[in-house]
This record gives structure tokens, sequence and C-alpha cells, in this order.
């Protein structure tokens, strides 16, 4: 813990001539290796994409794996800033990682007047409620065309968040189930369409219709259904990888088991979870 003035400003000189090192090795590597140089902007969007699910990958196993692997896979996305703000400053002449700095520290500013304004006490609601009214009023509220309600989702993002964000814009504009019980009841009728499903196409539109809504469902509930499909395949993989480790145990493999053994293997794998917990 910093004690001086000293000690903090002597910690900001050497974030400082770290972060510096940083640009300077992104601006040489865009210079001397042949890989980094001839990349893009629309090349790195699936590094990022991998990079962002490896980051909460970390950070869901920070209880097995420690902060670490948490603080190296962070390094790995402020790379994939760091890369492309270095092309767009080829592009355009100039330094774009001090523009996206300022312009990130200018907004968390505005966005918060209760700390760096008024000092009023909010709840963590009301700070909620505070920032949307800012970004509202930042975007420009006027009247609105239907289409142009969503132009703001964005369209890239995985299925279920992409489900999740057009339903909140939908109620913030007044066309939301009132609440997550009448979700539920709209996810049962969905579950009995797909059960009726006959063909093919029929059957994915109404699997789509019923994700969409569990999705809704997930929102009314403050929860993430992107996260949560991802924490239900990694509890999937550990689950398998207890169940080999008990094969190990055993002297036997995969193929010499019957249906019936590795049934008996997933619920011991899934009560070795409960245990761990």
């Amino acid at each position: 813990m910093l004690t001086t003035k000293r000690q903090q400003n002597d910690m900001k000189q050497m974030m400082s001539e770290n972060f510096n090192r940083l640009l300077e090795i992104m601006s040489r590597l865009r210079k001397d290796c042949p890989w980094d140089r001839e990349q893009s902007l629309d090349s790195l969007q699936k590094f990022l994409v991998e990079e962002t699910y490896e980051c909460i990958d970390a950070s869901q196993r920070r209880k097995e794996d420690g902060d670490q692997a948490l603080i190296e896979e962070l390094g790995d996305v402020l790379l994939q800033v760091v890369f492309q703000a270095e092309i767009l400053s080829e592009t355009h002449g100039r330094p774009i990682i001090d523009e996206i700095i300022k312009g990130l520290s200018e907004k968390l500013i505005r966005r918060h007047p209760h700390v760096f304004e008024s000092k009023e006490r909010l709840t963590a609601d009301e700070v909620i409620h505070s920032w949307n009214k800012i970004k509202d009023q930042e975007k420009g509220s006027g009247p609105q065309s239907l289409s142009s309600r969503f132009s703001k989702v964005p369209k890239s993002a995985p299925s279920l968040r992409l489900a999740f964000e057009i339903g909140k814009t939908a109620g913030k504009h007044d066309f939301d189930w009132e609440n997550s019980e009448e979700i539920f009841l709209k996810v049962l009728e969905e579950v009995k369409e797909l059960e009726m499903a006959v063909e093919p196409a029929e059957k994915e539109e109404e699997l789509g219709d019923l994700l969409f809504t569990l999705s809704q469902w997930a929102r009314k509930e403050a929860l993430e259904p992107e996260l949560a499909a991802m924490k239900a395949c990694q509890k999937f993989l550990n689950r398998f990888d207890e169940m080999e480790r008990i094969l190990e145990e055993e002297n036997q493999t995969w193929e010499d088991c019957s249906r019936q053994k590795k049934e008996e293997l997933w619920r011991a794998a899934k009560k070795a979870e409960r245990q761990r917990t």
C-alpha cells in the first residue's frame, strides 16, 4: 500500500514508462515483423473476440488458477487495443491511443457528476440511471424512427448477448414484458412449440424463439445469458476432466466403458464438483 507522496509519484512514473515502452514495441513490430505488418483492423477482429473470451474464462477460473492467469489475459486484451490504435495512428498520422485515453477519461468524468462535481450521494441503481440519462443527452434523444431505435445495438455481438441488448433497447421504448414470471410463461409456450415442430426449418425457428425468450427472462433476472452459457460449457468440460481422472485411477479407458459406466462416471464427477464447492 502506498503511504507517501513520493512513492505515489514513483509508481506513476514507472507506469508511464511501462506504457510508453509498450507503445514503442508495438510501433517497432509494425515496422519490422512481417506478420504484424500485414495485419489490418479487419484481420484483428477475430483476435479481439478470442482474447476477450479467454479473459472472461480466466476471470471465471480465478478460484482454481489464481489471479496471474487473468493478469496475463488482460494484457492480451490490452495488446489488441494498442495494436488497433497503432494501425489507426498510421492511417491518420497522429497518436490515436492518446485520443482513446483522453476521450475515455473525459467520458468517465462527464458521466460521474456525483463524484467529480456535486459529490451527491447516489445508490448504485441511481448511478446507472444517471449514466444512461447523460448518455442519451450526449447521443441526442430527439424523435426516432422505429428501426433507428435499434441502430446502436451491437449486431456483431454473440447471439444471446444480441438478444439481451435488443430486449433492453425495446424495454427503454416501452415494449417489454412486465416481469420475469410473465416471460417464463412464454418460455414454456416456446418449449411446447419446439416440441411440436416437425420440419428442420420449423425446429430451427422455434429453437431461435426459445433462446431469444430465455435471454429476455435472463435480462429481467439481471443475469447475463452469454456468461451463463459459457459457464455451463465450462462445467461440462470440468466434469469430463474429472471423469477421465477417475478412469485413470481405475486403469480404464473411455473406449472400455459401457454407456451405463459413463453415466456412473458423470454422477461421480457431479458429486466431486459439489464437494469442491
